[in-house]
């Protein structure tokens, strides 16, 4: 009787998405004329500088700055000093982290009432008319 082995060699191959979130705190407080954002890392590997975004619908931003990074676990703020500019009730916010290749790593989304004094609701509006 003759005897056959059969080898049966199975190659598993596993791919496991992993959500990589770079932030482990992002922000946007109201203050007195202004809306501080704030946001802290977990990492920062690969990325080339954090951008901050604002909008009053939610659809079209506009970046307000770039902030290099400086290392996880840095706690970073932005202050938005024109709000008292913007005519809405509500301001939308993005932090994103973006990539030595110009992507997009991560990004975090809020909205905030913001606090405009009376006083700078006026001079926002005569500013505006001059515009």
């Amino acid at each position: 009787m003759k005897k056959s082995i059969i080898v049966i060699t199975v190659f598993l191959f596993f791919s496991v998405a992993v959500a990589s979130t770079v932030f482990t705190e992002v922000s946007a407080e109201p203050g007195t004329d202004r809306v501080t954002i704030a946001w802290t890392t977990k990492s920062e590997t690969n990325i080339k500088h954090f951008s901050v975004h604002r909008s009053n619908d939610d659809k079209n931003y506009i970046q307000l700055d770039k902030i290099n990074p400086q290392g996880p676990g840095t706690r970073y703020n932005y202050i938005d000093e024109n709000v008292m500019f913007e005519d809405t009730s509500v301001l939308f916010y993005k932090v994103k982290a973006i990539d030595i290749n110009g992507q997009v790593l991560d990004e975090s989304s809020m909205l905030v009432h913001p606090n405009i004094s009376g006083m700078f609701r006026t001079w926002g509006a005569i500013k505006a008319m001059f515009r």
